[in-house]
């Protein structure tokens, strides 16, 4: 797998920004038939690190390009979309990049930028979103100081017709949490200051990220649907070692849906990038090639759960009664497990294969690619039923 020059030395960024442009694309595409003005906020823009002199490495360019696609791919649909984007920069050596590179770009898309701290400027924010219009929020800091505590993003998440996706920097709090220095941080990021003691790694970060959505979700009025979260994981380069997680936060089951299938896509991608980036470094320090590529070693399988885990979670959640399994479904069944669609789809085949579940919609002898149609009937999904022996 090829890497781009731009993303050397820092490969865990282009696994974000695929995931922001493979999601946003889903987001807009869907969203766009049913709003007429859609908003995208960067609240900590950059650009960072930048090695591209058009910013193709950014998230600034790399949202323009989204919007752009869309934009035109809902012209195709009749859906006269109108697109504004925010960007906002702190640093003015980067804001001076921002500046210039959004003077260059056409004006099919409404864009803006503000020059200053995210802190102070929420309210400017709120401003510029209006209150009718759809948007969606990229917060992405280089540090959580005035950015993703509960209460910095209160007012933002109190707006309706919103959706996140926040940047938590997990290998920071990881080190953090346990200090006395940092009590007070912790507690405006976690509404307490977290006990791990005794917990495994694997217990810690469990315990860690799910407080921080649970309390996420707390914030959120239910209003036009209940809050709900997922997650994926981005992983150090060169170390088995969590660096930080994309907490993606939004009012609808759908929302969460596309999401997992939109980041189930993109791990084969991470694992490869890693792979690839973690030979290059071995082959650094021995001064020796490798006689065969990292990446064609790769499985999609590998770090995946047990399937046996999640063929006892469908029996725990199935029944002898029928009912339907749908995007409502699903979607409880990710946001509470973090598992992908594809566990979920190849657990439930062999639970029929074997004869203990069935789809009551799945005509005898058809072949069908997912076991599940969850999307049919309008999202009410299809019937499934545990077999009792």
């Amino acid at each position: 797998m090829q890497i781009s020059e731009h993303y050397k030395g820092r490969e865990q960024t282009s696994f974000k920004h695929k995931l922001l442009e493979a999601y946003l694309e889903r987001l807009f595409m869907i969203v766009g038939r049913h709003h007429k003005t859609m908003c995208y906020v960067d609240c900590f823009a950059g650009p960072w690190q930048a090695k591209s002199e058009e910013l193709e490495d950014t998230s600034i360019a790399i949202s323009l390009k989204i919007i752009r696609k869309c934009r035109e791919g809902l012209k195709k649909l009749n859906k006269d979309v109108h697109f504004r984007a925010l960007f906002i920069e702190e640093d003015p050596e980067a804001y001076k990049k921002l500046e210039g590179f959004l003077a260059k770009q056409n004006r099919e898309i409404e864009t803006k930028s503000l020059h200053g701290k995210f802190f102070p400027l929420r309210s400017d924010i709120l401003s510029w979103c209006g209150n009718d219009s759809f948007t969606f929020f990229f917060i992405d800091p280089t540090g959580w100081k005035d950015a993703v505590e509960l209460s910095t993003l209160e007012p933002l998440l109190k707006r309706p017709n919103s959706e996140f996706l926040i940047n938590f920097m997990y290998d920071f709090l990881l080190r953090t949490h346990t200090q006395k220095a940092f009590e007070s941080d912790m507690r405006k990021i976690f509404g307490k200051v977290p006990d791990t003691t005794g917990m495994s790694p694997r217990e810690k970060e469990e315990y860690l990220v799910t407080s921080y959505r649970t309390n996420l979700k707390k914030v959120v009025p239910i209003g036009d649907g209940r809050p709900r979260t997922a997650c994926v994981k981005v992983l150090k380069v060169l170390k088995e070692r969590t660096l930080y997680h994309l907490v993606y936060l939004t009012r609808h089951a759908k929302g969460i849906t596309e999401f997992m299938e939109a980041s189930e896509k993109l791990d084969i991608v991470q694992k490869k990038v890693r792979a690839v980036a973690q030979q290059e470094h071995r082959e650094e320090k021995s001064g020796q090639g490798e006689l065969y590529p990292a990446d064609e070693s790769v499985s999609e399988e590998d770090g995946r759960i047990d399937l046996l885990e999640v063929k006892k979670f469908w029996l725990a959640n199935l029944s002898s009664t029928v009912r339907y399994f749908g995007a409502e479904e699903f979607a409880d069944m990710l946001e509470e497990t973090g598992w992908f669609m594809g566990d979920f789809q190849k657990a439930f085949g062999e639970l029929v294969k074997v004869g203990k579940a069935r789809n009551l919609n799945d005509d005898k002898g058809r072949r069908r690619s997912q076991f599940v149609h969850y999307k049919e009937n309008s999202g009410k999904g299809e019937k499934l039923a545990k077999i009792e022996l």
